[in-house]
């Protein structure tokens, strides 16, 4: 007989509604409510005065391990910041060095993350040129979907050309592939960036100038454009400018299929934080204005906007961003230990988004496109994946306490106030996490493969 759990004197929260009751757990996964704890040797778990949520599948995660940034963020501490943050799934991107491009490099990170993470987890494919004939194959293997970059890449992750990308858009549309893209116009964000550090501009915000809306709203025109022709599914990842999401928003009403990710940052945060925090906050696309911000609130409770991913990653090392270049400086923070959390506090607390549509995009949504069957919810039959949350404690974020391998004590989450806690993080009805300290030992993380190769799940 496997653990028997019931979690009593909370409110779960359900796809459709929130409901009062307990929650009861067997053999790992969710075997249903009962209005009392029922009785047959169930440990029981006070969760009164708590909401469980559904845990986090966050979609957007770079480990880095393998590469030589692993010695900033590996699997194990990437997971156990997930565990404090309340994600329980990670989908990990597959910019790695050696990327996930085939069999061989899939098979090497899956192993990876099977001996060292906390949590369980989901990879991404490579979307590079010399990638595209193994597609298909990635999908066998159980790939989620095959990430690639319209901006310019690097040496072991080049961008993928339009010629290459519409080719992989036709492949991918034979077996029900998702094309997932870094949505920018390579050589004019390039442009951009040369230009402000040519003239050694020290105002920072002007970041949002350098990448402006339009090469971002270019590149994704262009990307739904290649999709509709050629019958691909399409994903559009770190949605931060409203002009784009509107173009995402107007190509599901003509019935494409697309998918638009933001992350919490862009809900969070404005231009403005790359005066105070430099470096640390750099990414890409930029942080942007304040009205943009609000068009992209609008676009979370109208549901254009459909998942959120913390675009977790580690690129320099805590102490380089005083000293480096800000404009050709490595971009990407840590976040994943607060990114879920954060936008908890903003979305539910501060300007009332229904708990269910909140949960939809931090797990449910992300399950159902990415055809993890098995993750997302708290319904009957799923795996226990189970964030206990405090909606009546309130906190500001320590990056020193953070469970990463690289604490960004000047980052961009430093000394947030945070109107929400997470007291307790299952994982397959295991606790990963008890509000203080990661009880998980690492290579207790699970592989989950999409199952989308067998016809399931959608966007």
């Amino acid at each position: 007989m496997g653990k028997k759990l019931v979690f009593q004197g909370g409110a779960v929260v359900l796809p459709d509604e929130v409901v009062k009751g307990c929650l009861v757990v067997e053999d790992g996964q969710i075997a249903g409510m009962t209005l009392r704890p029922p009785k047959g040797g169930y440990d029981e778990i006070d969760v009164s005065g708590k909401i469980l949520l559904p845990g986090g599948v966050d979609s957007h995660v770079h480990v880095t391990e393998p590469s030589p940034n692993s010695r900033r963020e590996n699997w194990t501490t990437a997971s156990r910041s997930a565990a404090a943050g309340g994600v329980t799934t990670i989908v990990q991107m597959p910019v790695n060095d050696p990327p996930v491009d085939g069999k061989g490099n899939f098979e090497l990170v899956k192993k990876l993350a099977e001996q060292k993470s906390c949590v369980d987890f989901a990879l991404w494919g490579a979307l590079i040129p010399s990638s595209v004939p193994r597609l298909e194959e990635l999908n066998r293997l159980g790939c989620v979907a095959y990430k690639g970059f319209m901006s310019n890449g690097c040496s072991f992750f080049p961008r993928i050309d339009d010629v290459s990308l519409v080719k992989a858009m036709t492949l991918a549309r034979e077996f029900g592939g998702l094309i997932g893209l870094h949505a920018e116009h390579a050589e004019l964000a390039e442009a951009g960036v040369m230009e402000l550090d040519a003239a050694r501009c020290s105002d920072y915000a002007r970041y949002d100038e350098a990448r402006p809306w339009w090469v971002e709203a270019e590149a994704i025109q262009r990307a739904l454009l290649f999709a509709r022709v050629s019958g691909a599914r399409l994903y559009i990842a770190h949605l931060s400018a409203a002009e784009g999401v509107k173009l995402v928003r107007e190509a599901k009403q003509r019935g494409q299929c697309v998918v638009g990710e933001t992350c919490p940052h862009y809900l969070l945060f404005t231009k403005d934080a790359f005066r105070e925090k430099g470096g640390y906050a750099k990414c890409n696309p930029p942080l942007r204005s304040k009205e943009n911000q609000e068009r992209l609130w609008e676009y979370i409770f109208d549901g254009t906007l459909d998942v959120l991913g913390s675009d977790h990653g580690v690129y320099r090392d805590a102490e380089e961003a005083p000293e480096e270049n800000f404009w050709t400086g490595a971009a990407g923070f840590p976040s994943i230990d607060v990114a879920l959390t954060a936008f908890y506090s903003e979305a539910v607390v501060e300007r009332g988004l229904p708990l269910p549509m909140a949960a939809a995009l931090a797990a449910g949504n992300a399950a159902r496109i990415f055809g993890l069957a098995d993750k997302g919810s708290l319904l009957p039959g799923k795996d226990a994946d189970i964030v206990v949350m405090d909606f009546h404690s309130a906190w500001r974020y320590d990056a020193g306490r953070s469970f990463s391998g690289t604490k960004f004590t000047r980052g961009l989450y430093q000394d947030r106030l945070i109107k929400c806690r997470v007291e307790g993080t299952y994982v397959r009805g295991e606790r990963v996490y008890d509000g203080e300290t990661v009880t998980a030992l690492p290579g207790y993380g699970r592989f989950t493969a999409s199952r989308r190769q067998r016809g399931e799940g959608s966007a």
